[in-house]
């Protein structure tokens, strides 16, 4: 059984979801999910909340076919990759001092890096997912990344 001993970054990815995935949206909300949440914490708020709007657009608008098991597997997967690199628990370097929530405008630098680990990441979604929050994370990096 997988459990936090067992699985690196257990307490970080909501696993126990991706595990009972039967469909495309599942997996792709729980993407979704890992991915906003992993920018909060270096872009500013006014792009957070316009990433997100994103996301639930695509969520709802996503695929309601079954997947097969090997995908459920390889969104696991790629979910755990994800948070070994863009893990955001306490305390997290560099620390994030004074941080983008006291400035509205104010971008940390790691942004670019978790955009591109985002982006291979959003790989494992349905492509469909793929298309529409692909766009919207292309328009929050806007001219910073890559």
């Amino acid at each position: 059984m997988w459990d936090p001993e067992h699985f690196p970054g257990a307490d970080n990815v909501p696993w126990q979801l991706l595990i009972r995935a039967r469909f495309a949206f599942e997996i792709d909300a729980v993407i979704a999910s890992q991915i906003v949440h992993a920018l909060a914490e270096v872009l500013p708020t006014k792009a957070v909340v316009q990433l997100s709007r994103a996301a639930t657009q695509a969520v709802a608008a996503g695929s309601r076919a079954k997947v097969a098991p090997e995908t459920t597997l390889g969104a696991l997967s790629a979910a755990a990759d994800f948070d070994d690199w863009c893990g955001t628990t306490w305390p997290r370097w560099p620390f994030p001092w004074p941080g983008p929530r006291r400035f509205e405008d104010l971008v940390d630098p790691i942004a670019v890096l978790t955009i591109d680990q985002a982006r291979t990441f959003l790989g494992a979604a349905s492509p469909e997912f793929q298309k529409g929050f692909g766009a919207a994370l292309d328009d929050i990096a806007g001219g910073f990344a890559r």
